[in-house]
């Protein structure tokens, strides 16, 4: 069994006051509304080790936590004794120099790495080497409609070597894997992960299309972790510097731009990750044309497969032997840091 976050928080705080989902759904269009405290005397704060911290775990714009300042300071909350943990990165940069304390955890992420480490022997065997069979150049998973995906899944599905979805909109994988029905009605990642198994087995690498595209902070979500786990190489279809926020976790990608160190070399043009919204899909797909507009040859993707190798079995062992933990160790070096404040 792993340890819950909330364990690792009151180990730190143990009279903390912990709202794990404050998130009120559904989202509105102008972002989030958050169930908070709405006056102090909700709150313990007579005890001087009373903490109150809020989890806003899903894509959000900024507005939330400019609305949560302006709350708390407009009622006179002590703002030292609150803290709230958000999943973008650097999406806390918007916010008055006094203000609540943010830290960046994604208890999803934590979540979804408990479950994968759980079933890892199930997972690691069910993308084994010797099980690829490669027949396609790659395989774009997209479950809900969204513009940047349906602007992917346009470009995309007139290649006959491609292997791409739009769930929502009617379009499957080439075999079979979880409805869109079926999905809903369990949540299961990991479930998912491995009804996909044929198809992410049968590509030479993926095209990951993320949950955010257009917004300012994005978030890195199972999506892009299934790659990952799959063992396969891919290119990131997500928020402008996804591929460097990855790598602030500690994966290796395939541009050979990571830390500034070209460990492996570059086998995909990651210099997309930079440009602007725009251009960036587009960019991504001509600046790997070879890869995505040509139909590989079966020998083309095994040399393709050898040539990441390096680094696709670094990312899953990484993912599996280390990313979790090192999300707690994280989470509680910071919860220190603001405990000796």
């Amino acid at each position: 069994m792993h340890e819950h976050w909330t364990q690792i928080v009151r180990q730190i705080f143990p009279d903390s006051h912990i709202l794990d989902s404050a998130l009120e759904y559904p989202i509105t269009s102008t972002g989030w509304d958050i169930a908070v405290p709405q006056r102090t005397i909700e709150c313990e704060f007579d005890n001087p080790d009373y903490h109150l911290f809020i989890n806003l775990q899903d894509m959000l714009n900024g507005v939330e936590l400019i609305n949560l300042h302006n709350h708390f300071a407009d009622n006179h909350f002590p703002m030292h004794r609150i803290t709230v943990l958000v999943w973008p990165k650097r999406i806390q940069e918007i916010l008055p120099q006094e203000s609540f304390n943010v830290i960046n955890f994604s208890s999803h992420q934590y979540e979804t790495w408990c479950q994968y480490k759980t079933n890892e022997a199930v997972l690691r065997d069910a993308f084994r080497t010797d099980k690829k069979d490669f027949k396609y150049n790659f395989v774009c998973p997209q479950r809900i409609y969204k513009p940047h995906r349906a602007a992917l899944h346009g470009v995309l599905k007139k290649y006959s070597h491609a292997n791409i979805s739009l769930q929502s909109k009617g379009e499957e994988l080439r075999y079979p894997s979880l409805t869109f029905k079926e999905y809903d009605s369990t949540y299961d990642n990991c479930a998912n992960l491995l009804a996909m198994k044929k198809n992410y087995n049968t590509a030479a690498f993926s095209i990951v299309s993320e949950t955010q595209y257009r917004e300012q902070y994005g978030i890195i979500t199972e999506k892009t972790f299934n790659s990952i786990v799959a063992g396969v190489p891919f290119l990131l279809v997500a928020h402008q510097g996804a591929i460097k926020d990855l790598q602030t976790y500690g994966f290796q990608t395939f541009g050979g731009i990571s830390d500034g160190v070209d460990r492996w070399g570059s086998i995909f043009d990651e210099t997309y990750d930079d440009l602007d919204n725009q251009i960036r899909i587009k960019d991504m797909i001509n600046s790997n044309d070879s890869y995505i507009k040509e139909p590989l040859t079966r020998t083309e993707m095994k040399h393709l497969a050898e040539d990441c190798r390096g680094i696709t079995e670094y990312n899953r062992d990484y993912f599996f032997e280390q990313f979790g933990d090192q999300l707690i160790s994280e989470l509680r070096i910071d919860l220190l840091n603001i405990w000796g404040h």
